[in-house]
């Protein structure tokens, strides 16, 4: 044989793996573990926004927004957000900003 064909076997071999790793990283089980969720009122909050927003951002946690103790918002990541409008299938449209 010459080495054209190793060569392309080789590949074909690494190609096989690579999917197959693919296929078995696709789900752990840390990806369903429960998520961080911070409770906090909106007085708080307006004191430190950027550390939610960083939350949210970076450490997929959220925030949850307290107005006399009833939770009314919550503050996600964007890719939570994107992913929560289409499992429900809806759409956002952007609105204009009025001066």
């Amino acid at each position: 044989m010459d080495h054209s064909v190793h060569f392309i076997a080789f590949m074909y071999i690494i190609a096989v793996i690579a999917l197959t790793s693919i296929m078995i990283v696709r789900y752990t089980p840390d990806m369903s573990a429960t998520k961080k969720e911070n409770q906090k009122s909106i007085a708080e909050v307006r004191n430190s926004l950027a550390e939610a927003i960083e939350k949210a951002r970076y450490f997929d946690e959220t925030t949850v927004l307290t107005s006399r103790k009833k939770r009314v918002a919550v503050i996600v990541g964007m890719d939570f957000y994107e992913r929560a409008l289409s499992a429900l299938g809806e759409t956002r449209e952007l609105v204009a900003k009025s001066d």
